[in-house]
């Protein structure tokens, strides 16, 4: 490989682990990643998003 592919990858799996990192903390301050737009009794996923 040569240094620019190096690089190229360094970045893009620092975005992927930022990314990942980003859902984790937001999972554990209880936030939700539902975006169904508020409109949730026609979203499929809309007891996963909002347990009762």
């Amino acid at each position: 490989m040569n240094w620019p592919s190096v690089i190229i990858l360094t970045l893009i799996i620092a975005a992927v682990v930022a990314v990942v990192v980003a859902n984790i903390r937001n999972k554990k301050k209880g936030k939700s990643s539902c975006s169904c737009g508020g409109a949730c009794g026609a979203c499929p996923m809309g007891d996963s998003c909002h347990k009762k």
